[in-house]
């Protein structure tokens, strides 16, 4: 058995309290065995093989974790370099024991964009969710849909000399404008599907002009208890296909053209499952306040896509103590 060394002390006793326990608890729920089979299968890393001369790889736990890092911090790649150097917590996290073992935000920044390059977030997300769901913590049934803006940068408009616009060139030509109680958004839409416990199940990206109601088929597509939505969800064919079904229908009713006022029964219904519905603004409050995501970081549909099932799943990861704790105790 090795001795342990000075550092070895130093990592089991310095660093944030809380940041320590917090990332202590996430290795035990990230299935990096699982994941790096899924990368070496999908051809973006391959561990060094016995005879193998030079130096090996990176460990995929590493180029992952740092990744998650990212995510639940809210770092830019050069923050994420210099913060592993920096706090005894990240390295703990990381398994990282010298600084010869720390990525350059450069390694981060190649290893994010390979696996953006082969779509591979939205299989990361599923098998982490996989590994949920056989503890129990996302639930099959039960659908909570909703979708928040993300702002991206607007086009940089160029005016002549008289002031009329001669050049209107958008920096991201995949995101658009949109309108919410009068004021004006240019971006993206981040569409979820949780579960009751506020766990992410399912995750897409539109362009901000796309309407909440397209996306709702596909958010559901294996739903066969119940959905729950607000009213931009609402609509006849959904609630003919609801029943058809026998999923509940709990999408929040508005006032449809020439209607003066709800109906007594529509405003039952809307009181019903306003406090139910609630649970689905649980993961945008994590992603945009607690993980400080809040504006595009990339350029494209696809890209911001695959960012942002990259966030769902590290909010799953954080969210899961917590459920795992409720569980016990009910």
């Amino acid at each position: 058995m090795q001795t342990p060394s000075f550092f070895d002390y130093a990592m089991a006793n310095q660093g944030g309290k809380k940041t320590k326990a917090f990332l202590g608890e996430m290795k035990a729920y990230i299935p990096y065995e699982r994941l790096e089979n899924l990368l070496i299968q999908e051809g973006v890393y391959r561990p060094k093989k016995k005879g193998e001369s030079g130096r090996p790889p990176y460990p995929s736990s590493v180029l992952l974790g740092a990744l998650f890092l990212q995510a639940w911090y809210g770092l830019s790649d050069p923050m994420t370099e210099e913060l592993i150097h920096d706090r005894l917590s990240f390295r703990e996290f990381l398994d990282i024991k010298s600084d010869d073992d720390i990525p350059d935000e450069t390694t981060i920044c190649k290893f994010r964009n390979a696996l953006m390059d082969k779509m591979l977030f939205d299989q990361i997300f599923d098998e982490v969710n996989k590994v949920m769901q056989e503890r129990g913590l996302v639930l099959k049934e039960g659908s909570h849909i909703d979708a928040t803006l993300i702002h991206s940068s607007e086009p940089k408009r160029k005016k002549d000399e008289t002031g009329k616009v001669i050049s209107n060139k958008a920096a991201d030509a995949d995101a658009s404008y949109t309108s919410k109680r009068g004021r004006k958004y240019h971006g993206y839409k981040f569409h979820i599907n949780s579960d009751k416990n506020g766990m992410i199940k399912k995750a897409v990206t539109t362009t901000a002009k796309d309407a909440d109601i397209k996306e709702l088929n596909h958010l559901i597509e294996d739903e066969k208890s119940y959905v729950t939505a607000d009213s931009a969800y609402m609509s006849k064919v959904n609630k003919k296909e609801f029943r058809k079904k026998g999923i509940i229908n709990g999408v929040i009713e508005r006032r449809v053209r020439g209607q003066g006022k709800l109906r007594s029964k529509q405003q039952k219904h809307n009181k019903r499952f306003a406090a139910v519905r609630s649970i689905v603004e649980l993961p945008f409050a994590f992603i945009k306040h607690l993980m400080h995501y809040t504006t595009t970081r990339f350029i494209g549909l696809e890209k911001n896509d695959q960012y942002h099932l990259l966030l769902a799943t590290a909010y799953n990861l954080k969210r899961a103590p917590g459920v795992q704790r409720k569980l016990q105790i009910a």
